[in-house]
C-alpha cells in the first residue's frame, strides 16, 4: 500500500488502520502518552518499509508512539 499523496487519502487510512480511535478529520487532536504532546492528524508522520508497509509515529521528535498510544484529549472547554 503507497503512502497516500492527499488528506483525504490520509484520513481514509487512518480510518481503515487505526484500531482504536474514530477518526472523522485530520483536524482532530490525540495526545501521545509516551511524549505527553498534543498533535493532529495531519501531524502524524507515515513511513513505508521495504515490504510496503506504512508505519504511523508521533510527530514528536524521538517519541517512538503509535496508535496505542495516541488518546483522545482531555479538553474541558
Amino acid at each position: 500500500m503507497p503512502l497516500p499523496q492527499t488528506a483525504g487519502r490520509k484520513l481514509k487510512l487512518f480510518q481503515k488502520t487505526d484500531p482504536h480511535k474514530q477518526w472523522w478529520t485530520l483536524d482532530e487532536q490525540r495526545f501521545c502518552a509516551k511524549c505527553e504532546h498534543l498533535f493532529t492528524g495531519h501531524d502524524i508522520q507515515l513511513t513505508e518499509d521495504a515490504e510496503g508497509i506504512i508505519h504511523f509515529h508521533c510527530p514528536t521528535l524521538d517519541c517512538d508512539g503509535t496508535w496505542a498510544d495516541w488518546q483522545y484529549p482531555d479538553l474541558h472547554l
